[in-house]
């Protein structure tokens, strides 16, 4: 009889002290590995959060590819989309990295020519209502004795926001965001507008192009501030 309550005695210890080591070791933290199907659950949850996300940035197309690789659009279907491949079929030199490049190319030398008054450079990449406005306010600037510079430290991003297709006339339109320095002086060497610091530049161009023409140059027709 004593040997009987001693094995009660021992197996109602061994009992609380198994219940007292699952209340402590039976706690998942944070570092540990979730039960199968909370992983799906979780995996399900990424993969809708990764979906909007992605739906807030559908309305622009990259110009730029860093790997030097064309990717597939996001606008599979939509009417951007829809443009640009007629753009590409009627000019099958037209691409979109290339066209990326080219732009980035005209937005930089646009804006320092302008600063620096060459009025050949912009003759070559300005549509001719375009390049009448440039010259007046370069004819102005040199009228004052004053002098302009600008240097662009960075071209944040450039991204096709429109395009259109009439006939054979093609426009393609791109948002800048860029980071650069300018300064206007008088001819005592003073600042007059401007300063030293990096200030950021957000402007939307729009560049056309007759698919028909044998000059392969997209001109500048329209620019705003996309602030």
């Amino acid at each position: 009889m004593e040997n009987f309550l001693d094995i009660i005695l021992l197996a109602a210890v061994a009992g609380f002290i198994f219940l007292r080591l699952r209340s402590v070791l039976g706690r998942r933290m944070g570092h540990e590995q979730a039960p199968p199907e909370e992983r799906a659950q979780q995996r399900a949850e990424d993969h809708k959060a990764s979906d909007e996300d992605m739906s807030e940035e559908d309305n622009v197309v990259t110009l730029e590819n860093k790997t030097g690789k064309t990717s597939e659009s996001p606008f599979e279907g939509l009417e951007l989309t829809r443009v640009l491949n007629q753009i590409r079929q009627l000019d099958k030199s037209f691409d979109q990295t290339t066209f990326g490049a080219g732009a980035q190319a005209a937005y930089e030398a646009i804006v320092v020519a302008f600063a620096n008054g060459d009025k050949a450079t912009l003759k070559d990449l300005l549509a001719d209502d375009v390049y009448n406005n440039f010259e007046r306010s370069i004819q102005d600037r040199e009228d004052q004795g004053h002098v302009m510079s600008t240097d662009i430290v960075a071209i944040r991003s450039s991204n096709i926001i429109d395009a259109t297709l009439e006939a054979r006339e093609a426009e393609v339109t791109v948002r800048f965001e860029a980071e650069m320095i300018t300064m206007t002086k008088d001819e005592d060497g003073l600042v007059v507008s401007g300063d030293p610091q990096p200030h950021s530049v957000n402007e939307i161009w729009t560049f056309a192009r007759n698919l028909k023409s044998r000059n392969p140059n997209w001109l500048l027709i329209t620019t705003r501030s996309a602030n």
